[in-house]
């Protein structure tokens, strides 16, 4: 008895984390919520020996099961870009050399005019390199002219107007799509990384097949509902308090037992 409370004491505890994270994620760019996920956990008969069978309920992994759209806020920044409808941005980091994904585009010039996230990671382009705008360029008659406009479209296409009246196409930015997009593994600051279960990435320009189309000068809020996620808050720690309560109760029916 006791064991069963306490895997419900570790269920709800793990639900509010969970719940938690979501709301402390609802103003982070391109957060997707994420849902705790119990398996029932029935007793063998016969009993077997050494197994973990019959506590009440086994968690697994957190899945992030909302994928849903969140709403488009306006920044008019050249280099923030939202998906609309499916699709993650692809990063690369070379100190690291992992593959990331992210629906935050909050996207950065570096000094050496590599296109990156706020965390310094390189954006992948369509031809599989890291997208690179060079801050200057010297047209046909030597006249070097600095960055004036950059404009992206719908398509993701970068075109970049410098001051010598040249206008330069630098790439287009690349997504990416999975068979489970809610296998993924996050690994904190929005990204996350393929897994056995997320299946292989589908790599695609912006409104090619099913992919959705990207808005420059926006950023996707994360689809965390403040309300919804209290009210769960609100049953997981009475799921808590009630088995706390069972806990307490036990173990006093065991002391008065032993005596």
């Amino acid at each position: 008895m006791i064991s069963t409370i306490r895997n419900a004491l570790h269920m709800a505890s793990q639900d509010i984390a969970i719940i938690t994270n979501n709301i402390a994620n609802a103003g982070s760019t391109g957060f997707k919520r994420s849902d705790s996920h119990f398996l029932d956990s029935y007793a063998e008969d016969p009993p077997i020996r050494g197994r973990n069978v019959g506590f009440g309920a086994l968690a697994e992994e957190p899945r992030r099961q909302d994928n849903k759209q969140g709403a488009l806020k306006v920044t008019n920044a050249a280099l923030d870009v939202a998906v609309s409808g499916v699709g993650m941005f692809i990063t690369t980091s070379e100190v690291e050399g992992d593959v990331t994904f992210t629906r935050d585009g909050s996207f950065l010039l570096d000094i050496a005019g590599n296109v990156t996230t706020t965390d310094g990671r390189g954006v992948i382009g369509i031809d599989g390199q890291p997208l690179a705008i060079p801050p200057e360029h010297v047209n046909a008659r030597g006249e070097s002219g600095l960055i004036e406009t950059i404009d992206i479209n719908e398509r993701g296409q970068i075109q970049v107007t410098y001051g010598n009246g040249s206008i330069i196409d630098r790439g287009a930015i690349a997504l990416a799509d999975f068979p489970n997009i809610g296998g993924l593994r996050t690994i904190g600051g929005g990204h996350f990384k393929a897994t056995e279960k997320s299946g292989p990435p589908f790599v695609a320009l912006p409104m090619e097949g099913n992919f959705g189309k990207l808005f420059s000068g926006h950023l996707e809020a994360s689809n965390t509902n403040i309300t919804n996620e209290l009210t769960k808050l609100m049953k997981a720690q009475q799921a808590y308090s009630g088995s706390a309560r069972l806990m307490q109760s036990a173990t006093e029916m065991t002391k008065s037992l032993m005596r």
